[in-house]
């Protein structure tokens, strides 16, 4: 059987029996999920580099897989954990939240604080202004929050799913929404201007 026909299993027990080309196969299967999976969770400028290190990562802990038939769930996870591992440097470089005397932010803050912001929020959905909020909440959470959330809520993961990929049980996992939605709200609030409930 041709290496382009091997499946994930058998091109995993090829790899781990000396065959080391083989794992151009689940290469070429799975760079595109893994490229669109880190494209949803890290700036662009940063995707090929995770890419490739949740690959090499994949590679040398390929022993470690018991299930080889779930060799894409196994390198998505790797993946994410690269993900939050770029937020957690990401955090300790900056360590900074909103600048509000920037003048450009606070300028988009006035204008979100102009009308009721209940109404305007549902006007902006979509539009730049609602895109640069959920960005700034965003970036006020702790790395592991951030994925988790990012995970639930846009790519719409089940717990279960999401503590598979991350290795975390459920109720952390639970705990770490539950703690983002709190302090999301509570952004929300100081820039908003009134109460937010989550």
């Amino acid at each position: 059987m041709g290496k382009a026909l091997m499946g994930d299993a058998q091109a995993v027990r090829r790899v781990l029996d000396g065959d080391t080309e083989a794992f151009e196969v689940l290469v070429r299967t799975h760079q595109e999920h893994l490229f669109r999976l880190l494209s949803r969770h890290l700036p662009r400028s940063e995707v090929a580099e995770a890419a490739q290190e949740a690959l090499l990562d994949a590679y040398q802990n390929l022993a470690k897989l018991r299930e080889p038939d779930r060799f894409r769930s196994w390198l998505s996870a790797i993946a994410m954990r690269r993900a939050a591992d770029f937020w957690r440097e990401h955090a300790r470089r900056s360590e900074k939240g909103v600048d509000f005397s920037d003048p450009e932010q606070s300028t988009w803050i006035e204008e979100l604080m102009a009308e009721d912001s209940a109404q305007r929020f549902e006007e902006l959905a979509g539009r730049r202004e609602a895109v640069k909020l959920v960005e700034t909440l965003l970036d006020g959470l702790g790395p592991e929050d951030r994925i988790a959330v990012e995970l639930f809520y846009a790519e719409e993961y089940g717990v279960g799913e999401i503590a598979e990929m991350l290795g975390w049980g459920e109720s952390k996992v639970k705990v770490r929404l539950h703690r983002a939605r709190k302090k999301m709200a509570r952004q929300c609030e100081t820039l908003l201007g009134r109460g937010v409930r989550p």
